[in-house]
């Protein structure tokens, strides 16, 4: 049945070489853009101003990198597998601090259960609510940073608790992060900006998993026919075809073609465009088209 509905929606054909420097060159930019703004931005506006903006631009930077890491975990950054795998340790890894390998043992997993948001979907058992309570205490727990920190301390431990040789490999991983990061450092405060890891690394912790939270909801939460939400158990994966502020904001073309990504995981999200385009659906639990009234139903009840 799958293959009959991939049919006309190859990767080959939507991941030609040109596609996969056409990625790459999205990645760079966007590392070159944050890069800039922190730190020149503060010479185009006053300190608040720069400060508020900077903190929303890291936020769109961390939700985006996540999503082309996402396509990364499923070999479609370029045709090429190894390759892939070593550009996205470079152009994502130094980021996130995770290990492409790790993170698709763990994301695999997700592709394989039934239902969301149960103790054996690693992507998404954190996100589990019931009512509005269980959201609050699971907002606050984002917004402390220990959801973000579980979550790298766990796809780590994966190298630790294996062979000698992947914990070689752990080792290698954390060592070359630490090089990095205390050179990117050493630079930025040589420069006289104290403020930028504070900025980029307490926004990743703190209100990266908020968004990643919310974006969750949108692809997985089963919307019932009195239009309230079932989270824990829901056995959807949901498109949405939202527009350029939420392609920016909430979620963009590389994830949120989710309910054909769920169907044909191993396809680049230029042919889940191409295919939700060509088989549109009116049923809101496989194509959404205003995810801003799906999270107001998070206020509204479960």
């Amino acid at each position: 049945m799958q293959d009959s509905g991939k049919k006309g929606f190859s990767r080959g054909d939507y991941l030609r070489w040109w596609h996969g420097l056409a990625n790459i060159l999205y990645i760079i930019g966007m590392h070159a853009g944050l890069i800039l703004w922190l730190w020149y931005g503060r010479d185009v506006l006053p300190y608040p101003y720069f400060l508020a903006v900077s903190i929303l631009g890291a936020l769109v930077h961390q939700r985006i990198l996540s999503e082309w890491f996402h396509e990364a975990i499923h070999w479609n950054i370029v045709s090429n597998k190894k390759w892939n795998d070593r550009l996205a340790n470079v152009l994502t890894g130094p980021f996130n601090g995770v290990r492409i390998k790790n993170a698709r043992t763990k994301h695999f997993y997700h592709h394989r259960v039934e239902s969301f948001f149960m103790d054996d979907d690693p992507d998404t058992c954190a996100a589990a609510v019931i009512n509005k309570r269980e959201l609050l205490l699971g907002l606050l727990r984002d917004v402390s940073g220990m959801t973000a920190l579980e979550a790298f301390f766990s796809v780590s431990a994966n190298d630790l608790s294996k062979s000698k040789e992947s914990m070689f490999i752990g080792i290698f991983w954390l060592a070359y992060l630490l090089v990095i990061h205390c050179s990117l450092f050493y630079l930025t405060v040589s420069a006289g900006y104290y403020d930028i890891y504070p900025i980029y690394f307490v926004t990743l912790i703190s209100l990266y998993p908020i968004a990643n939270r919310l974006r969750l909801y949108l692809q997985h939460a089963t919307i019932r026919d009195d239009g309230t939400l079932l989270i824990v158990g829901s056995k959807v994966s949901r498109t949405y075809s939202g527009g350029l502020f939420s392609q920016i904001f909430i979620q963009s073309p590389m994830i949120m073609y989710h309910h054909e990504h769920h169907a044909f995981p191993v396809l680049p999200y230029r042919a889940l465009r191409a295919m939700t385009m060509a088989r549109p659906s009116s049923d809101v639990n496989i194509h959404g088209k205003h995810p801003i009234q799906l999270l107001t139903k998070l206020i509204t009840g479960f």
